[in-house]
């Protein structure tokens, strides 16, 4: 007879930041990367930020994985095994990143600022409600909407919030039409109608583009 089991275990996982919280932090960036990318590569397209007033938090799947056809690791968020245990856990890991980052400062004294790229949208959506995130703006990049979050799931968050919902017009994974089924569901979850920034480039998070969104903030 065939049975399943967990236990509970203590372990590590890690995570990258680029500059430093200070007194002079006034934004702080959280940020997921897509499927197959790790965080330190995934935070670079955020230099360009002013690193007095900007902190950014590159979190990091916890699942690893060496790349089809090469040895380059990198990292998923989920599959659909075990599927709420591996919510719980990314929560409690983003969780104890943000205690031990900001340590007694309070959230809501920073603008929060989330981005989730690709498999890295929903991650950072589910992150927002679990843990209660009152962002300013969401960053929803070529990705999907969790299905299982729904209107009741938002009373944290401020009229003022703003989703923003960005596309590549070479994205090899979503079309607009396919896309804009995603904007529909944050829309109907969330109440907030959200805003379609589109850019020449693919299935990437593109600094130029990038550069260019935060300017419309």
């Amino acid at each position: 007879m065939i049975e399943k089991h967990r236990v509970t275990i203590t372990t590590q996982a890690t995570f990258h930041t680029l500059n430093q919280l200070t007194d002079t932090t006034q934004r702080i960036w959280i940020v997921c990367h897509g499927h197959g990318q790790l965080a330190e590569d995934f935070v670079l397209p955020f230099q360009f930020l002013d690193s007095k007033t900007n902190f950014v938090i590159a979190l990091e799947g916890l699942s690893k994985f060496y790349l089809r056809g090469n040895q380059k690791v990198g990292a998923s968020w989920m599959t659909k095994e075990n599927r709420d245990m591996e919510i719980k856990n990314q929560t409690a890991y983003a969780r104890t990143v943000l205690e031990t980052l900001l340590g007694d400062r309070r959230i809501d004294q920073f603008e929060m600022v989330l981005l989730g790229f690709s498999q890295g949208a929903s991650a950072i959506w589910r992150l927002a409600v679990h843990l209660q995130i009152p962002f300013s703006h969401l960053i929803h990049w070529a990705g999907s909407f969790p299905p299982e979050l729904d209107y009741d799931d938002f009373d944290f968050l401020s009229r003022d919030a703003k989703v923003h919902g960005v596309l590549g017009d070479q994205d090899n994974y979503y079309d607009e039409e396919v896309f804009g089924l995603e904007i529909n569901k944050i829309e109907k979850a969330t109440g907030i109608k959200p805003v379609l920034f589109s850019y020449a480039g693919k299935h990437t998070v593109e600094q130029e583009a990038l550069e260019s969104l935060v300017l419309t903030f």
